[in-house]
């Protein structure tokens, strides 16, 4: 990837992507995984990242293959969803159809294709203790399955890329709920991160773009809010007005049930409404 890398400017989730698509970023953090691969080079990472998977409505993901090994590491943000492992499954699945294709295998071959071995990561920046490993077997059939998924958690602030990365994520959570200004939010998250040594060198490289991206995205989520505020009121104000309806309608029926005449039932009608 070329060193002056472009910053798509849509959220956090580009410093995501483009911060782990750097070769040599993948690199240290596959050593970080794995410091036992110590004759690792760039030379040996090619960036598979699936495209044109709807997957970002849940999480951003990189998927690296480093000579027999398929990492997958997928985002999670700041929420959890307990579908988390079913999609990675799926996700799965359809890397390994394209891996079969673009290496010119067949599965309908007699003889086995060769696959890379897969692991799985999520990274998750958000509240609460999340397990360390997730089954796919545990999630949805209690165990009681042959077909099993494992993904390991990465959820700790800590010296590694990714955990740097959670550390920038949760800055930026809480510049959030400080202010109110999203200026203010970007050039806050951007100055504790250098301070605490969060993604720094990408950080310094990349300084408007990032405080432009952070920027952006607090305009975007205050919008998102905005608009869901505006959807509930709505429900509400819909929900009664069908109760109210309804609740009419049942005393009309019982009106007449009573022999009240249409005329006395429709004075009662304009009465309640």
């Amino acid at each position: 990837m070329p060193k002056d890398m472009s910053l798509k400017r849509q959220s956090k989730n580009s410093v995501f992507v483009n911060f782990f698509k750097d070769e040599k970023n993948v690199l240290r953090m596959y050593q970080e995984l794995h410091p036992e691969a110590t004759d690792v080079t760039v030379d040996d990472i090619k960036i598979n990242t699936l495209e044109s998977m709807i997957v970002n409505t849940l999480y951003n993901d990189l998927g690296f293959i480093v000579k027999d090994k398929f990492i997958f590491l997928f985002e999670a943000q700041s929420w959890w969803s307990d579908n988390l492992t079913l999609r990675i499954f799926l996700y799965l699945a359809e890397c390994f159809r394209r891996y079969i294709n673009s290496t010119d295998q067949s599965e309908l071959d007699s003889k086995r294709v060769h696959l890379p071995t897969p692991e799985l990561y999520v990274i998750y920046s958000g509240p609460g203790k999340k397990p360390d490993v997730l089954s796919f077997s545990e999630d949805f059939f209690g165990g009681n399955s042959d077909i099993e998924l494992k993904v390991r958690v990465i959820s700790k602030v800590d010296e590694t890329l990714p955990g740097q990365y959670i550390g920038f994520c949760k800055v930026f959570d809480e510049q959030r709920k400080l202010h109110n200004d999203g200026m203010t939010v970007a050039k806050e998250t951007y100055r504790l991160c250098i301070e605490n040594g969060y993604l720094t060198e990408f950080m310094k490289a990349h300084e408007q773009e990032v405080i432009d991206m952070m920027y952006e995205l607090f305009d975007e989520e205050t919008m998102r809010k905005q608009l869901d505020i505006a959807r509930s009121k709505r429900d509400i104000e819909k929900g009664r007005a069908e109760g109210k309806a309804e609740g009419i309608e049942k005393m009309i029926a019982a009106m007449r049930a009573s022999g009240l005449t249409e005329e006395q039932i429709e004075a009662a009608k304009k009465a309640m409404l």
